[in-house]
This record gives structure tokens, sequence and C-alpha cells, in this order.
């Protein structure tokens, strides 16, 4: 009898300690939880752009964040920032190359709304027009970096223009995060 009782208690001493060691892998190989996400947002800004070839772009950009179209040689780099009643101030950049190295050359600025404000001085750059002055991002896709904000994406339009900002959509494709609203015109 003594030797039955001692072979339970050692069959269910091993047992355990075989659990234990179960257990603790189970949680060492479970994953961490995922970060909460942010309930911040940043101000951003929705515009349509359309080339002088008759393409069009909509691009989200936060405030102050750089939009670039490239076409043929030509290059252009714009800034938005959101002003009062709708409006958004442009800040126009032509990239020029000189001997290896770009360099911004200011093309102008404009004060665009809900409206097709026509932009004739780039000969890339068509019109503009508001559609979103209120646009609100996650604040889990700005990567505060220096003066760097945002993850940029680039989608070319069917006529060949590269667009690229935080969210793209063109006549020919889309790319940006699930936030990305990409109606046809």
């Amino acid at each position: 009898m003594f030797r039955v009782h001692s072979i339970i208690k050692g069959t269910t001493a091993t047992l355990l300690a075989a659990l234990a060691f179960v257990m603790i892998g189970l949680t060492h190989a479970r994953p961490a939880p995922p970060p909460p996400r942010s309930t911040e947002s940043i101000r951003a800004v929705k515009l349509r752009l359309t080339l002088d070839s008759g393409d069009w772009a909509n691009v989200t950009e936060p405030e102050g964040g750089t939009i670039t179209i490239e076409k043929n040689g030509k290059k252009l780099a714009i800034t938005p920032f959101i002003r009062e009643q709708g409006q958004v101030e442009l800040r126009v950049f032509k990239v020029i190359q000189s001997e290896g190295k770009e360099t911004m050359e200011t093309a102008g600025t404009l004060l665009v709304g809900k409206e097709l404000t026509k932009f004739e001085a780039s000969g890339l750059l068509k019109g503009v027009q508001v559609l979103d002055a209120n646009k609100k991002l996650p604040s889990d896709v700005v990567a505060v970096a220096g003066s760097s904000c945002c993850t940029t994406c680039c989608v070319r339009t069917c006529a060949g223009a590269l667009v690229c900002g935080v969210c793209v959509c063109t006549d020919c494709g889309r790319c940006g995060p699930g936030w990305c609203d990409c109606a046809q015109p």
C-alpha cells in the first residue's frame, strides 16, 4: 500500500511539474499585446490636382507636409497650410537640377478653396481644388522625426505623372493606408 501511494505521489508531482513547464512555455511564446491605438489626430487637407495633360490626383497631406509631382523631368513640390473658412494656402516650388543637385525655386503661392483655382505658371499643374480642408489623420500614421512628418506613397497617373503624398488617388491607381478614401471624380 505504501508503495502504491508513493507511486501516485511521484506521478502527481511529475505531472504538475510538466504542466508548470508547459504553462511557462506558453506564456513566453504568446505575442505581446498590440500597443493601444492613439485617439489623437493631426490636421490635413485633401486636394484635387488637375495636371496639364488632363489627368488628376486626389492627395491628402498634413499641414506643412510636401506633395510632389514629377513628369518628363519637371518636378513640383507643394506645401499646404490650412487657413480660415476652408481655404488652403499652397506654396509651390519648382525643383531645378543643377550640377547633379536639386534646388527649390519658388513658383508661386496660391490661396485655394472649394472652387477650381487655375495655376498656369508651372507647365505641369493646371488647377487645384480643396476637397476637404478639415481632414483628420490618425496620429499613428505620423512618425515625427525632425521636419519629416509622415509616410509617403507615390502613384502614377494614366498620363505618366508621378504624384507623391501621404495618401494619393489618381485616375490610374491609389496608395495609402486604410483611412484613405479614393472616390472617383
